[in-house]
């Protein structure tokens, strides 16, 4: 591998996105709004697209002003203010329309979401693979990313609405390879596939990804101390909502941003499933950091590998300090640990250990052995990354993450032992 061209290489603004980032800046020279970050004009734009003005409380104002703090001292270029100003309207408009769903049907409410199954852990771990097996589950359902990023239906009609959800969607993932097209063979996303839920956790603008994707560090800090119960509760809200598709269905979901508010997911989701998975850190921080300096170079027109490596080993740290100090006080019963080199070698088998510890539905081997001859642009071994680019040296991370590793008796290989890895 060591001799294969890295998936992500260009550190800077291709020729034609700096083009477009001139665009991009003369019309925000020219006052026109389309990349406007300030509060009023994303709070008026949000009513304007929706005809609606109740937001369900004040709440979510002191996140949502933290966020664009930070946004504003960060420097980010002309284009990345249009990306980002519609990334706050979309979670404006999302709270708008769900807070009017549930004044017109407050029986939602009353929805009970029972043992939903979380695989949470470091991205790169396994998870999307997992989570796609065990939606398999014909009594479970894992979410795609065209209804997390619009939970709420825009017509009664559940064919029309689903087109038109969709379409939506592709429209934004279209922009989105154009910009970074090496995104199809690091994570592969489409309107259908089966996706994260932390942009359920935009609408009240409590996203731990922000801070890691986007660098918005001291956002990040402050949301660490953030009571996250209520923005739980409101998650919840939205799976009550998006039960309604097919109520007949649970839920299986995935995001790493449940990693660090472990304490505040099991409070309002008390029998929750926890499915962790685990690897070598170097291995995940190396290959996450590949993943999102797509979006550093977005957002600032460059991006210096080492300080991407150096913020996301801190932040993965504090992540499972804080995921195994909850642990240690509720209780490992509530968890069921994944070492990733197992599930490569033997999904089927991990599986099968999984739906047996939480006494879950089998799920037949014949619906596995199907999805694993599905094609993916990003199957293992097409993103090719480097360690050492992002300043990471193995054996001092090792060293850092020492407890981590011997309380899951993590596989790890020393510096000597690597050179360039792909996923």
């Amino acid at each position: 591998m060591a001799n294969r061209p890295l998936t992500v290489k260009r550190e800077s603004y291709r020729p034609s996105i700096r083009m477009l980032n001139a665009g991009a800046s003369v019309a925000n020279t020219l006052g026109l709004p389309f990349g406007c970050l300030e509060e009023t004009s994303l709070l008026d734009a949000a009513r304007r697209m929706t005809g609606l003005h109740d937001f369900g409380g004040d709440h979510f104002m002191e996140p949502f002003r933290h966020l664009l703090a930070d946004v504003q001292d960060r420097g980010i270029t002309s284009l990345a203010h249009f990306s980002t100003r519609d990334l706050a309207i979309v979670g404006l408009t999302n709270r708008l329309r769900l807070t009017e769903k549930f004044k017109q049907n407050p029986g939602l409410n009353d929805w009970p979401i029972k043992r939903p199954v979380f695989i949470l852990g470091f991205p790169r771990t396994g998870t999307t693979l997992l989570q796609n097996l065990l939606a398999l589950d014909p009594h479970r359902r894992a979410l795609p990313f065209w209804e997390i990023m619009t939970p709420v239906p825009v017509s009664t009609d559940p064919e029309k609405d689903m087109r038109a959800r969709i379409k939506a969607v592709n429209q934004k993932l279209a922009l989105a390879y154009f910009v970074v097209p090496e995104m199809e063979f690091v994570h592969e996303i489409r309107a259908e596939s089966l996706e994260e839920c932390w942009p359920m956790f935009a609408n009240c603008f409590t996203v731990m990804n922000w801070d890691m994707a986007s660098h918005w560090s001291t956002y990040g800090e402050w949301l660490l101390d953030y009571n996250m119960v209520p923005a739980y509760q409101e998650y919840k809200q939205c799976l009550q909502l998006l039960a309604q598709r097919k109520p007949e269905s649970g839920f299986v979901l995935k995001c790493p941003d449940h990693l660090w508010f472990v304490d505040a997911l099991l409070e309002v989701f008390p029998d929750a499933c926890i499915v962790w998975t685990h690897r070598d850190p170097v291995d995940s921080i190396a290959s996450y950091c590949s993943l999102i300096s797509l979006n550093w170079r977005l957002l600032y027109g460059r991006y210096d590998p080492e300080e991407i490596g150096a913020h996301i080993t801190q932040r993965f740290l504090q992540g499972i300090q804080r995921a195994m100090a909850v642990r240690e006080r509720v209780g490992a019963e509530r968890f069921f640990d994944v070492d990733f080199v197992s599930l490569v070698n033997d999904p089927l088998k991990v599986v099968t250990e999984i739906t047996a510890h939480f006494d879950l539905a089998e799920i037949p081997k014949t619906s596995m052995d199907q999805y694993m001859q599905i094609k993916r642009a990003d199957a293992r071994g097409q993103h090719v990354y480097s360690v050492p680019r992002y300043g990471l040296d193995a054996d001092q991370v090792h060293g850092v993450y020492q407890d981590y590793i011997d309380r899951f008796q993590i596989p790890v290989r020393s510096t000597a032992a690597r050179n360039a890895k792909s996923s």
